[in-house]
């Protein structure tokens, strides 16, 4: 209703622009009951701008009462120079103002937005006697439109960021081009011409299933959301990758009437993550699936194998005097005849069959769904391609290859099973002269089997951090107190499991990985007894094992002297055992080597002492700081009473001015014995298992501290 008589007022003014509305000073006080009676703010100003009326509308609007300012030039109007002045002026020189829009202020300081019309008022001799001010706060509407605006500025920028970062495009229905943009056409290859009308097929790569696009069309139909990453292909025949966001929008029956997709370029994350997927999955040098890509595949084999009932083959391949060929010609070339004998094997599977390189010169490969007789002809094939000559620059080169096959699931349930019956196998072709294959038979010699498996493992135990080091330790029998751990190496392998000391070192020692397994030994158990040190914990001397082989490393005292350099260990906390079986041959050999290891600092003990057979007048010649008696010696203290031989090396040792230590000492009879004959320490069982580093912090070094 308001509205209305504004709009009749304004009408009435805007209608009567250049007459004159002529009201008698004598019918104020009706002039004053029809203004105040209107829902529009009406002021009545006289020819000095004073205020003669304000109604309830004006004083709604602008918040100041009329008694507060009747009489006077009111705030609104006159407070504000740059705006409400030349309405007052403009009036004064007889201009009507009709409908025009201002920004006034309210008691509160707040400015509004109105709506000005303004009229002279005259007496009857047409002389001017004030004006007639109708105003409308215009605030809501003001504020719509600049919403308005704002949201259409907001939808041109958001259109415009759309067109410079993202690929949009708007299909019908049936998925039916309507609307591309720039960049659609620039990453497409494809005009605007030959892009409307058409649907999406147009740069659909093939890379995706049938099914994919299937749920897609079954999302968006639904009325809802899809997103998901989209591989295309350009009209250069080129490949892009989309991240793609397609919002359907729906009518009044909620039915898509058309489908608008925003699609970001991912091509270079693409490349990065599929380069790091080739990177996990393939051989860098022969461009075959490793070993993760043939396990991780292999496992779905055995799953299809095992729904349809089928037999399964793994065959591992091991070439013939490859590293001779490595070594005389050169790595390149090496790298040149794997390549050649990778593409070989290839070209003899079928294409539902796998092959992967695991190893420097090792493939495996599975052959579904095979008999006896299929794999009796690839295996053969494979032999009779790699028996021919590889051309290499220009020089004919040779190279056999070994085969062991296990089948699934006569042999084995699991990769891992099928893998080493494999490897056995292998081993059984290389004893009978290699360039051949063998299928894997139960009967074959476990044992054999299992030191090949160790050594094959061990190989790669260091590269893998499969080794770790327990501490067992020493007590003083004189003063009951802990003054000494001996270093223990553990080895766990994920094929193996857990491997005692006593079957993987002899296979170290004849391999001689011992030197290197050793060295890593001698390190770490430097490096963490120092470690401890720094803690704060009290200080005590660490054992380490030194092997035959070890100890005739030419470079082993320079080894030990940098190991304890780089680890910044006092040489007065080592201590390093060797067998008695070391002693007995090339005393002057095994004399200067100990005398300069000892000239480090370092302490020597003889381990295993009584089991050997070495002179024992060489014992004094020697400069060692104590003698270890072997746990077999110990076992006859509790099983047959018998300990002389214990009684003479500790009386022995005493004589020589050598500490003495029983090792494996397990029970209170064995301890009370030791005690009674003076033995100075020992270790075992009945004192502690060997702990892990972080135990024995716990449970020994806290509590000696």
């Amino acid at each position: 209703m308001a509205n209305n008589n504004f709009d009749q007022l304004n009408n009435l003014l805007a209608h009567h622009t250049n007459e004159y509305c002529q009201y008698m000073w004598e019918d104020v006080e009706v002039l004053r009951a029809l203004v105040q009676s209107s829902p529009v703010a009406i002021v009545v100003l006289d020819k000095d701008g004073k205020l003669i009326l304000l109604n309830y509308g004006a004083e709604s609007m602008f918040g100041w009462h009329e008694d507060e300012i009747i009489g006077k030039l009111h705030p609104s109007f006159y407070g504000c120079e740059g705006e409400t002045r030349p309405i007052v002026e403009r009036l004064q020189k007889g201009e009507v103002i009709a409908s025009e829009d201002a920004i006034l202020p309210k008691k509160s300081g707040l400015m509004i937005d109105v709506s000005v019309s303004g009229v002279q008022l005259f007496d009857q001799k047409q002389e001017l006697i004030g004006f007639l001010l109708i105003l409308k706060d215009q605030t809501i509407r003001k504020k719509a439109e600049n919403e308005l605006q704002s949201t259409l500025k907001e939808l041109k920028d958001i259109k415009f960021a759309l067109d410079q970062s993202s690929i949009v495009a708007i299909t019908d229905p049936q998925g039916r081009i309507r609307y591309i943009n720039d960049k659609f056409t620039e990453i497409s290859g494809y005009s605007r011409e030959e892009l409307l009308g058409r649907d999406h097929r147009i740069v659909n790569s093939g890379y995706h299933s049938k099914q994919f696009f299937r749920q897609m069309w079954r999302t968006i139909g639904n009325g809802d959301v899809w997103q998901g990453e989209v591989k295309n292909q350009a009209k250069d025949g080129s490949y892009y990758w989309m991240h793609t966001t397609i919002v359907p929008f729906l009518d009044s029956n909620g039915k898509p009437y058309q489908y608008v997709s925003i699609r970001t370029d991912v091509t270079e994350r693409k490349k990065v993550e599929e380069r790091a997927h080739y990177l996990a999955y393939y051989d860098e040098l022969t461009k075959l699936p490793n070993q993760l890509a043939f396990r991780e595949q292999l496992a779905t084999a055995l799953q299809e194998a095992t729904a349809n009932q089928e037999r399964l083959a793994v065959l591992s391949i091991d070439l013939d005097r490859f590293k001779m060929i490595n070594d005389s010609l050169g790595r390149r070339y090496g790298d040149l005849m794997l390549q050649a004998v990778a593409q070989r094997i290839h070209a003899c599977l079928r294409a539902d069959d796998m092959i992967a390189r695991v190893g420097g010169d090792e493939f495996l490969i599975y052959l579904r769904d095979a008999n006896e007789e299929t794999i009796r002809v690839i295996a053969t094939k494979v032999l009779k391609a790699l028996d021919k000559g590889i051309c290499i620059e220009r020089s004919e080169n040779y190279t056999t290859c070994s085969i062991g096959i296990s089948i699934f699931p006569d042999d084995g349930q699991t990769i891992d099973e099928l893998t080493q019956k494999a490897d056995i196998a292998i081993n059984q072709v290389k004893k009978q002269g290699k360039n051949n294959y063998q299928f894997f038979q139960s009967i074959m010699d476990r044992e054999v089997t299992r030191q090949v498996m160790i050594e094959k493992n061990l190989r790669k135990a260091l590269e893998n951090e499969e080794f770790s080091l327990v501490y067992q330790p020493k007590l003083n029998l004189m003063t009951s107190e802990i003054n000494g751990m001996e270093a223990l190496l553990r080895w766990e392998n994920d094929h193996l499991g857990s491997v005692s000391p006593g079957e993987f070192i002899p296979v170290a020692e004849e391999t001689g990985m011992i030197c290197e397994i050793g060295e890593w030994v001698l390190r770490t158990a430097c490096e963490q007894n120092k470690a401890w040190q720094k803690q704060g914990y009290k200080p005590i001397c660490v054992s380490v094992n030194l092997s035959v082989r070890q100890f005739q490393q030419p470079d082993l005292v320079d080894m030990i002297a940098g190991v304890l350099k780089d680890t910044e260990l006092d040489p007065h906390y080592l201590e390093l055992e060797i067998t008695e079986n070391i002693a007995m041959h090339q005393k002057k050999y095994v004399n200067q080597k100990l005398n300069a290891i000892r000239n480090l600092g370092v302490h020597l003990s003889i381990d295993d002492f009584g089991t050997g057979y070495s002179s024992l007048s060489y014992l004094k010649d020697y400069p060692v700081d104590t003698l270890k008696i072997d746990k077999s010696f110990i076992d006859e203290i509790a099983s047959s009473g018998d300990a002389s031989i214990v009684r003479a090396i500790i009386a022995m040792g005493h004589s020589l001015g050598l500490n003495v230590i029983a090792e494996g000492v397990e029970v209170e009879e064995q301890l009370s014995y030791l005690k009674e004959h003076l033995c100075h320490q020992i270790q075992g069982y009945f004192l502690s298992k060997p702990l892990t580093s972080k135990d024995f912090e716990t449970r020994v070094l806290k509590d000696i501290n």
